[in-house]
């Protein structure tokens, strides 16, 4: 029997159909593949190897073991977002150095109760915990200084060292002062020793050296103990009672860097600080005034050594740039300069010199006859922390915080605060403009008071007197 025409064109459409379906079959199982394959990368790329643990409320129960440095933050801290990839380098750095440290982060957002437990109140907090003992970070957050203080607080209190290891350390003191303790002996300048160190571990380095150890010139001096700073030493000869007011006051470079974060703990050495405004490019360039005028700040550091009575009242620094100082002083403060600031009081001090004309032996005069006048009651000090002056400090960083907002972010500070004051300026006119003025009528219309006239008219008819009720007598 012949089949109808319309049964080939069906079978027809039957296969042309299937063979599209196959085509596309294929085109997805490609398609998916290729994406597949695109995926992988962004995925290995977006996922960066770190080394900083993520730490949960059960660090409460492992923090007494072994060294840890652990950053407190919240997601939402501007300073918490700028220590992260610091706090990242930092992981990797101890990780180089193979450092028996654990460089770790909490999120005191999510585990409120272990922050709590911890008494941290501000972020981001940087808590070094030794054995459990726990010292908190107050300095720079640099990679550099964090590792610094990594270093110092994971060594032993007290490194006995070799000869050859006293001479790195010599090498280093440039930077990095380190006292020195020569011999074995028990004594009573030993424990005071280790009870200073075991105060100070964190940041200064205190080490045990044997006679041989150190140079003959040093062993020959008869001193049980030495500061190493600025390429050389210097033997202590005091008492025991005066140990530690020799390492508080010897125990910072030369001339160091000096921050709003560590000048107080400048300040800690009992001397006065010189600050010696300069900038970080230039420090070292002598074709500049601001190098030329730093070298001339250091070699009278260099001279004032010299001078015992001078040395135990000055403490050299120098500043990147002058922001610190300007709020110091409440004012505008050029660089290269040069101020004295006592830090207990906030009073200062101001060299009137012009600094492209100082020397070395100028500075040394000047601050020669400001230690003479201090003592004497005649130098003239500036600043101080008296009611007047607190005000007008408070005043000015309110002053320079908002200006700096402006600066920096002139659209979001204009926002800020330019809606603010719009409410209150159409508060203000509401209330200035207002009519106060309101006709009775508005709240008591006319048929009420006719109805309030008629009861009183009934009122008064009824208690009317008649005049042929008798009275009573």
């Amino acid at each position: 029997m012949q089949q109808e025409p319309y049964d080939i064109e069906y079978f027809a459409s039957n296969i042309e159909a299937e063979y599209e379906l196959r085509i596309i079959r294929k085109c997805m199982r490609w398609s998916l593949l290729l994406s597949l394959v695109a995926f992988i990368p962004s995925c290995l790329g977006s996922t960066s190897l770190t080394v900083v643990i993520d730490l949960n409320e059960k660090f409460l129960d492992v923090s007494d073991e072994g060294y840890w440095i652990v950053k407190f933050y919240a997601p939402w801290c501007a300073h918490c977002k700028r220590l992260l990839p610091v706090w990242e380098h930092l992981g990797h750095a101890v990780s180089d150095k193979n450092l028996p440290v654990r460089v770790a982060k909490m999120d005191c957002t999510r585990f409120t109760n272990a922050c709590n437990k911890l008494s941290i109140s501000g972020y981001p907090t940087v808590i070094f915990f030794r054995h459990g003992r726990r010292i908190e970070y107050f300095g720079e957050r640099t990679k550099e200084a964090l590792f610094n203080f990594v270093v110092k607080s994971a060594a032993p209190i007290v490194e006995k060292v070799n000869a050859v290891r006293l001479n790195e350390i010599r090498k280093d003191s440039r930077n990095d002062p380190a006292f020195v303790i020569i011999g074995d002996e028990q004594d009573e300048m030993q424990g005071e020793f280790e009870a200073i160190a075991d105060s100070l571990f964190s940041k200064t380095r205190f080490f045990s050296a044997s006679t041989t150890s150190v140079p003959t010139s040093l062993a020959e001096s008869g001193a049980r103990i030495a500061v190493f700073k600025d390429d050389s030493f210097f033997p202590y000869h005091g008492s025991v009672e005066g140990l530690k007011k020799w390492i508080m006051a010897e125990r910072w470079p030369l001339m160091p860097r000096a921050s709003s974060s560590n000048l107080a703990d400048i300040a800690s050495s009992g001397k006065l600080s010189v600050l010696v405004i300069c900038t970080e490019l230039e420090r070292f360039n002598q074709s500049s005034p601001v190098g030329v005028f730093c070298e001339k700040a250091r070699g009278a550091a260099e001279d004032l050594r010299k001078s015992e009575y001078l040395w135990s009242r000055f403490q050299f620094a120098w500043m990147d740039g002058p922001d610190v100082a300007i709020g110091i002083v409440m004012g505008n403060v050029d660089a290269p300069s040069m101020l004295v600031f006592n830090y207990s009081t906030y009073e200062y001090y101001l060299n009137d010199d012009d600094p492209a004309k100082v020397t070395r032996a100028s500075i040394v005069t000047w601050l020669s006859n400001l230690a003479d006048g201090i003592e004497k009651g005649t130098a003239v000090a500036l600043g101080g922390r008296s009611l007047p002056t607190r005000i007008r400090r408070i005043i000015f960083e309110v002053y320079s915080n908002v200006s700096q907002m402006f600066a920096t972010q002139p659209l979001l500070s204009s926002v800020l605060f330019g809606m603010p004051i719009a409410f209150l300026s159409i508060i203000c006119y509401s209330i200035c403009s207002a009519d106060f003025n309101v006709d009775r009528e508005e709240f008591y219309p006319e048929d009420e008071d006719e109805d309030y006239d008629d009861g009183e008219e009934e009122v008064g008819s009824s208690h009317a007197v008649d005049p042929n009720h008798p009275k009573n007598e």
